[in-house]
């Protein structure tokens, strides 16, 4: 999540392949992020809480 983000995916590259997994192109990898990614529909609302910093939401149209 913080530093550089080849770090990360070198990081990554290396762990998966321990499961005999491989990074191949076209797999998306989000090396600045904690989370999964989540698909999202038009009519999708979300809303993301991150205690005292506060709240933001988008809706998808």
């Amino acid at each position: 999540m913080l530093g550089n983000p080849v770090t990360a995916v070198a990081w990554l590259a290396n762990k998966v392949h321990a499961f005999g997994v491989k990074l191949e192109a076209g797999h998306v990898v989000l090396p600045g992020s904690c989370t999964r990614a989540y698909d999202v529909a038009p009519g999708d609302n979300l809303r993301a809480d991150f205690d005292a910093l506060g709240g933001v939401s988008i809706n998808f149209t």
